[in-house]
Parts: structure tokens; sequence; C-alpha cells
């Protein structure tokens, strides 16, 4: 993770990033975690094309998105109170969005 980064660019996420099952459905274990990585590829990719380098999310990400934002170099802070997130966004300029669905550009992100 990095010490120090200049100019960064701060995405606010009030949930989380995962991957919700469907209850009451009978299916192989093998085709439900190849679901949940594809997904979890798919979500964190329209992160990269925003190109945050802190993400803020009120909620927990699963470990595959955590993995992928690791290996991007891109810091993750979990689990932020709604009063903080909204402290740090005025701060920074950041949109806070209810789900990665709601980024479109990065227009929303907050700068240091």
């Amino acid at each position: 993770m990095a010490r120090v980064i200049m100019n960064a660019k701060i995405m606010m996420l009030r949930g989380g990033i995962e991957y919700t099952r469907t209850e009451n459905r009978i299916a192989s274990l093998d085709t439900l975690l190849e679901q949940e990585e594809r997904y979890m590829e798919i979500l964190v990719s329209k992160i990269f094309k925003v190109q945050p380098n802190i993400i803020i999310v009120g909620k927990s990400v699963c470990r595959k998105a955590q993995e992928l934002l690791l290996r991007a170099n891109i810091v993750l802070i979990q689990y932020v109170k709604p009063a903080l997130m909204t402290r740090i966004a005025r701060q920074t300029g950041a949109t806070v969005v209810s789900s990665i669905y709601h980024v479109i550009n990065s227009s929303l992100l907050g700068e240091i």
C-alpha cells in the first residue's frame, strides 16, 4: 500500500463491492464461484476506468475485489461511517455514490 500519494483522486461508495447471491436456487459451487469472480472483474474494471487512487467504502469489499485493487495499487478503506464519509466528501469535493453502477465519470472523484 502506498504511503504517500500526491494529487490523489478519491472515490467514495456508500455501499460495498460484493457479489449478492440469490437464494432458493440450486447451482454448482464451481459455477457460483466462476460467476462471482467474473462479476468482480467487471465491477473492478469499471472502477479502473475512472482511475481513482483511493477508494473509501461504507461497507465490505469481497476478497477478489480487494486483490484486484491491490494489484492496481489502489488504496482501499472499508467500513467508514456515513458521517465521516460526508466530512471527507465535503473536504475533497467528492460525491458519495450509493453503488458502483452510479460511477460514470471522474467528475464524481474528490482530490487532495
